[in-house]
């Protein structure tokens, strides 16, 4: 990519090059209007209506690219056409659907720009505004990166009201002020950014493709072994003949224990601390995420969390957290556990812990940790609820080929996300470098 060195001028927002233009939001676009559909009102699947609908949340989880392309991703159309717009009120390309709210800053101004309609009736969701260039600003992809832009990101965060979320007025987002690169510049930076976000999309998909495989690996291997030919019907389920089944408290050192209720003064220094927050990510217990809490050695003796132990959720606002696992595999001799959590260490002599740990989240324990759920405000479990779960025992040697086959397949997909955030952090440069005129690419 070459780079021209050129003149810049001051502007409210900042230096930009002397031949780009700074307008205000509503100087450059129309609001159409939107829907206000909710997501029990669309359907992936024919309609008598076969109206699409670009809904807010799907802006914000399922279109990973800032290019809203309908030949590539299956849009949602809705089941009620009495909330219509106006016949002319239909997005066509180059549209841009933003959402109006988000949880975190991040989320702001996130927004798509439609391409490829091809003649389909499209609206705006929920939750969103669209809009239309009606000065011809922008060229055909490079609309969707306007609030990409730090200065415009910053100003767009000044005028969002924040309460439970971060939400923005029509009133105040026509006023953001939008710089405006010259049209065949615009067509470069979309060029490249582009080709990043389709990097992106592509190495997303092959680690969702990467999970699913793995789903599935986890059930074969879990029900069906390696290279077993006769099998047996138990209260689990078909598994290999020369498999044992025993509860999981029998698969265990010295039982099940809870951790330690800290006292919000004492957290800051002392010893690394798991708790709920820490059980979710990550294939194993992330100890650079650990927060610390002080405790006296006896405290600390009593829920000291070694190699190989496996720890549970006792509790969780949604039933399918209740008892969701994640195993310590950091030698570090000074991490103890929240006392929201439970703990055990798998008898080595019978259980392989990797095994064991892949076997807790597999589809056969997760049926029986949610059956034994109990749920007011919250849904809980307790020690003889996890007490009973049943598991299968392989043999050792066969429990650690399994470990080694699953831990490869994690591997992969570690493999894969690291990639992709290689990536996001690529196009984040570019886009802090070519979108502001600090850089510029030649045409």
């Amino acid at each position: 990519m070459e780079v021209l060195q050129d003149t810049y001028k001051d502007t409210k927002i900042g230096r930009i090059p002397e031949d780009w233009r700074v307008l205000k939001f509503r100087e450059i676009f129309d609001f159409i209007i939107t829907s206000s559909h909710s997501k029990n009102e669309m359907v992936y699947s024919e309609t008598n209506t076969e109206i699409y609908n670009v809904h807010y949340g799907a802006i914000h989880t399922t279109y990973k690219e800032q290019i809203l392309d309908f030949e590539k991703y299956n849009v949602p159309r809705i089941t009620d056409d009495s909330k219509l717009p106006r016949e002319n009120q239909f997005l066509i390309d180059g549209d841009l659907v933003i959402v109006d709210a988000s949880e975190d800053w991040g989320g702001m101004g996130e927004c798509v720009e439609l391409k490829n309609l091809e003649g389909r009736k499209v609206i705006g969701g929920l939750h969103t505004y669209a809009v239309r260039d009606k000065i011809n600003a922008f060229a055909k992809g490079f609309t969707g990166y306007i609030f990409q832009n730090t200065s415009v990101r910053n100003k767009l965060a000044s005028y969002a009201n924040v309460s439970k979320v971060y939400g923005i007025t029509k009133g105040n987002i026509s006023n953001v002020p939008i710089v405006i690169p010259t049209l065949p510049e615009q067509q470069k930076i979309a060029a490249i950014l582009s080709t990043v976000d389709e990097q992106i999309s592509t190495t997303d998909k092959i680690i969702e493709k990467s999970k699913e495989l793995k789903k599935g690996l986890m059930q074969k291997l879990f029900s069906e072994g390696i290279g077993h030919t006769e099998f047996k019907d138990t209260k689990i389920g078909r598994i290999p003949k020369d498999w044992e089944v025993i509860n999981l408290i029998d698969s265990t050192e010295n039982g099940i224990s809870n951790g330690v209720f800290n006292d919000p003064k004492k957290v800051g220094k002392g010893y690394k601390l798991v708790n709920v927050v820490n059980m979710y990510k990550g294939k194993s217990i992330q100890i650079k995420d650990l927060t610390l809490l002080d405790l006296n050695i006896n405290e600390f003796e009593k829920n000291k969390v070694k190699y190989g132990d496996i720890l549970f959720t006792r509790s969780s606002l949604v039933e399918s957290g209740i008892a969701y696992s994640n195993i310590n595999l950091s030698k570090d001799n000074d991490i103890t556990y929240d006392g929201h959590l439970m703990k055990i260490s798998p008898n080595k002599e019978l259980t392989n812990v990797i095994f064991l740990s892949y076997f807790f989240r597999g589809n056969t324990s997760r049926k029986q940790f949610i059956a034994r759920g109990k749920t007011t405000t919250m849904t809980t479990i307790g020690q003889k609820d996890i007490a009973s779960v049943k598991i299968a025992i392989p043999p050792l040697p066969e429990q650690q080929k399994i470990a080694a086959i699953l831990s490869e397949a994690d591997a992969k997909i570690e493999k894969e996300q690291t990639q992709k955030v290689q990536l996001e952090a690529l196009k984040k440069g570019l886009m802090q470098q070519l979108l502001t005129g600090k850089k510029r690419v030649k045409v």
